[in-house]
């Protein structure tokens, strides 16, 4: 009988150890396991793996069954780290934009008045009150917010963030003139009358203007410089 090689025999020896090969075949894998030492150790390896008892198939399909379970619980877990991480990056990125725009650009602290010097109070042809204000810390100044009492005391309140920044030429609010519409500012406040001026709070302020307070006359070039027809 021809020879037959090993690769063919190994892929037949599943059917010869099942006894459902032909017998021709049977003969032949036979013979050939006389002589060949590695096909007849891998049928010694079919029959271990193929005589398990019913506990060890059945510790074995046990074992499969956690393994499945620690794979999905894991596949799970990585989804849900995932996602739980995505979560945890928007609000970090949501707390350091909040917290950049607080501290560099919102408005908050306002400006103690013994580094605010208010000088050359007057008043314009058109009543508006006209001032020079500077501010000698050297930083900048972002905002004046307005606000009034119950008793017509007005306040111009210089705001700037907390982390501050310099001043640079031509300083805006920092350094310079600016005015002040009494009359405007009432009809904001339904017609209250504004007795008093003041540039701070009303716990530190620095007086600019009060009623019955007589102020001398813009100059020509102050007077200039606030014409906007």
């Amino acid at each position: 009988m021809r020879r037959v090689s090993c690769e063919i025999v190994k892929d037949l020896l599943p059917l010869y150890y099942d006894n459902v090969c032909s017998d021709d075949s049977k003969k032949m894998l036979e013979e050939h396991l006389v002589e060949c030492q590695s096909c007849k150790i891998e049928l010694d390896k079919i029959k271990v793996d193929f005589n398990l008892s019913k506990e060890e198939i059945e510790i074995n399909r046990k074992d499969s069954n956690v393994i499945k379970r620690i794979s999905s619980y894991w596949n799970r877990s990585k989804v849900k780290s995932f996602a739980i991480g995505v979560i945890i990056s928007v609000i970090l990125v949501s707390l350091i934009s909040f917290g950049y725009n607080y501290l560099f650009h919102l408005n908050t602290v306002n400006v103690p008045t013994n580094v605010v010097e208010i000088s050359q109070v007057s008043q314009l042809s058109d009543g508006k009150i006209v001032y020079y204000v500077e501010l000698t810390d050297g930083y900048a100044l972002n905002e004046i917010a307005y606000d009034m009492d119950d008793n017509g005391n007005f306040y111009m309140k210089p705001l700037r963030p907390i982390i501050k920044k310099k001043a640079q030429p031509p300083y805006g609010l920092a350094k310079g003139y600016d005015f002040f519409d009494i009359e405007g500012q009432e009809m904001n406040h339904n017609g209250v009358e504004i007795k008093a001026l003041y540039y701070g709070t009303p716990e530190d302020n620095i007086l600019v203007w009060k009623k019955g307070m007589v102020l001398p006359k813009a100059s020509e070039e102050v007077e200039n410089m606030f014409h906007f027809e």
